[in-house]
């Protein structure tokens, strides 16, 4: 039996049971999963059906049990106050959910049918004129867990960026490129694109506290790119093409994938006719200077504009236009903005805005917000040249792995060293932003956060390298015929039961939009399996059946722990 049939046979047990004492035919829920210090693997709560059948939750539950016929495949059914707990047989447990694993490999965990829904998720979307930093790491490894735990549901998801590649910003580096870097290249320098217009940015910024009139060439500019000039077009679109092949390259190291992309030059003026179709219906107003506003003080929000009074639009008015325009032309069913929690009014008054407008689809919208990411040196401030920037962070993530795994001696062939500390460095800063709830501000340390012990990324990987370690040494797949009774040592129900758990983690992660809750689970496998490997034998345990047995225990939970890593964007290496 399938693991996601055994919810299946005890609501049959406990609607049989009830008919049996109360001659009533009734719906019966879903069981739940006990905490870790009941002898169970399913309790069914019997609160809904003592309000049913007018009768105390203890009671109902003591009669049930009384009255059940209990399944081979059962080794126990007791009542417990208001809850009836269930113990698998062993064996069975076993059985059910090594097989499992075996069949589907990776995707164990996984809804076997797609839902049917169609949900973009957006994220990244930086301005082009600086590379990206540790903020933007964050809302990237963010976005990439979202949407793999939203496909792992069955959800067909469409990744989606906006590069803001327009603006007085964007015009900054512009002014700062024709006053002191004309005629030079990211390549003259031996620099990433988005590291040379980066470095024009902040020189802007510092020239300008000499030269104030600097400030009103940058907005003159911005007027000249608005009304088409050949010229500031053509080097707009030079430094553009700079920054974004430079974030390629870092989105290609972050593993970061996006298969809907737009630009902000594009998109600017979506919203300006929705919202000059809403003044004819009396959704927005205009005011004396020309300008259009919402008044959303009765609905808790301030008055808000929406087009100033040169008819020019707002990062509101893009963005209104641009969810209509999603939802109309790629049949999304939800949209999810993954923004900084700074956006949280913002996103507040823009889905108002949809209610108001009287869209379908005002309520499948969800911003998901996160934290600040801070390091030991503080905040990020990018104007004044401290950004914490993503590739040199990756950089030093790896050095610092090479280093810690030289004074750890950590053996790994030299043609992959590299590769390895790459992996073991990015899985570091990943696990450790993703074990935190998505809401919460972060101080991240690098160090700590490269310790092989602790709840860390680097723990759980060193702990999927012994285990394949383990099975190379095996020599042998286990498949088949194995003797699943053999394993009932209390640390080996342990992990049996822990990763029935595996797939209820993936569905409530992803409803919630939460990857901490899976960062949780996988470090929680992983120490149950180290406690299971300090205390028993595999390869010399003893009886063929008994090696066998706990080598397939143990490639189940390599299986599981290498797809939920995966699933987090983290490698999950081999060698280490």
């Amino acid at each position: 039996m399938r693991p996601t049939e055994w919810n299946q046979q005890i609501r049959k047990l406990i609607a049989d049971s009830v008919i049996r004492v109360t001659g009533r035919s009734v719906e019966i829920s879903e069981p739940v999963q006990p905490p870790d210090t009941v002898n169970a693997e399913f309790a069914y709560p019997c609160f809904e059906l003592a309000r049913l059948l007018k009768m105390a939750p203890a009671v109902i539950a003591r009669h049930l049990v009384e009255s059940m016929t209990v399944p081979s495949w059962l080794g126990s059914v007791e009542a417990e106050g208001p809850y009836i707990n269930f113990r698998l047989v062993p064996a069975c447990l076993a059985e059910s959910v090594v097989t499992d694993i075996f069949e589907r490999g990776d995707r164990f965990g996984w809804l076997e049918t797609q839902s049917g829904r169609r949900v973009l998720v957006e994220y990244s979307s930086p301005n082009t004129n600086k590379p990206l930093h540790l903020g933007h790491f964050r809302n990237n490894v963010l976005g990439m867990a979202v949407i793999n735990l939203l496909k792992a549901q069955g959800h067909d998801v469409i990744p989606a960026t906006i590069l803001n590649d327009r603006g007085i910003h964007i015009c900054k580096a512009m002014v700062a490129y024709r006053r002191f870097a004309a005629g030079e290249t990211p390549g003259t320098h031996g620099m990433k694109g988005d590291h040379f217009v980066g470095e024009l940015y902040v020189r802007f910024d510092q020239e300008m506290r000499k030269a104030p009139e600097l400030l009103e060439e940058a907005h003159a500019m911005l007027r000249d790119w608005e009304r088409g000039d050949p010229e500031v077009r053509a080097l707009w679109r030079r430094m553009t093409a700079w920054v974004e092949e430079g974030f390629e390259a870092t989105y290609r190291r972050i593993g970061s994938v996006f298969q809907h992309v737009q630009h902000e030059s594009d998109t600017y003026l979506l919203g300006r006719e929705i919202i000059l179709g809403g003044v004819d219906r009396g959704v927005f107003e205009r005011r004396d200077d020309g300008s259009l506003w919402i008044d959303l003080t009765a609905d808790g929000l301030d008055a808000k504009a929406l087009l100033r009074s040169d008819g020019t639009s707002l990062y509101i008015t893009q963005d209104l236009g641009v969810a209509a325009e999603r939802f109309r032309h790629l049949d999304i069913d939800e949209a999810i903005y993954v923004v900084g929690s700074e956006q949280i009014y913002h996103f507040r008054v823009l889905f108002e805005i949809f209610r108001k407008l009287g869209y379908s689809w005002a309520d499948r919208c969800r911003h998901l917000s996160y934290g600040m990411v801070y390091l030991p040196e503080g905040k990020m401030k990018s104007r004044e040249g401290t950004v914490v920037d993503a590739d040199d962070l990756m950089d030093r993530m790896r050095d610092m792995s090479l280093k810690v795994m030289h004074e750890s001696k950590v053996s790994v062939p030299d043609d992959r060293r590299d590769s390895i500390a790459e992996a073991i460095g990015l899985g570091a800063i990943k696990y450790y932003i993703l074990k935190f709830n998505p809401q919460k501000d972060i101080h991240f340390d690098p160090e700590q956060s490269l310790a092989f012990d602790g709840a860390t990324g680097a723990y759980i990987q060193y702990c999927h390298a012994r285990i394949r370690s383990v099975i190379r040494k095996a020599s042998r797949v286990i498949r088949s015929n194995i003797r699943f009774d053999s394993l009932n040592a209390p640390e080996e129900i342990a992990l049996l039961r822990w990763l029935l758990r595996y797939p209820g983690v993936l569905q409530s992660a992803a409803a919630d939009l939460n990857p901490s809750r899976l960062a949780g689970y996988l470090w929680e496998l992983a120490r149950m399996f180290n406690v299971f490997y300090t205390n028993h034998r595999i390869l010399d345990a003893g009886s063929t059946e008994l090696i066998d047995a706990r080598l397939a225990l143990a490639s189940a939970v390599a299986t599981v722990v290498s797809g939920g890593l995966t699933l987090l964007g983290i490698e999950p290496v081999t060698e280490m």
